[in-house]
């Protein structure tokens, strides 16, 4: 099994997204389902990393990114021999034509 690391970037977007749901929408009980339905599928990333889809883009990366849908979110994350870094967490409506590393 991998182990699991969050970017900082992606620390502040999960915030961002339980905030929105809990605070902006008062929908506290949406902000508990996103997270256990991320936990759930971090736990299987972290137990099978390659299984997920690979990120496309024309723009050069450095790394490979894989990417998963999670309640509405795409979680993007890149594999390595000991480790799975969770890279972001972005809402699936937003524009990601600058690519993943704004």
């Amino acid at each position: 099994m991998h182990k699991l690391v969050y970017l900082p970037l992606a620390e502040r977007d999960l915030m961002e997204a339980l905030d929105y749901l809990a605070y902006a929408l008062d929908a506290p009980k949406a902000a508990r389902d996103l997270l256990a339905e991320l936990d759930k599928t971090v736990k299987q990333i972290a137990e099978f990393p390659y299984a997920c889809a690979l990120y496309r883009t024309d723009r050069p990366m450095q790394d490979e990114i894989r990417m998963v849908p999670v309640k509405g979110y795409l979680l993007y994350y890149a594999v390595f021999h000991d480790r799975v870094e969770i890279r972001r967490f972005l809402h699936g409506r937003r524009d990601r034509s600058k690519g993943i590393a704004e």
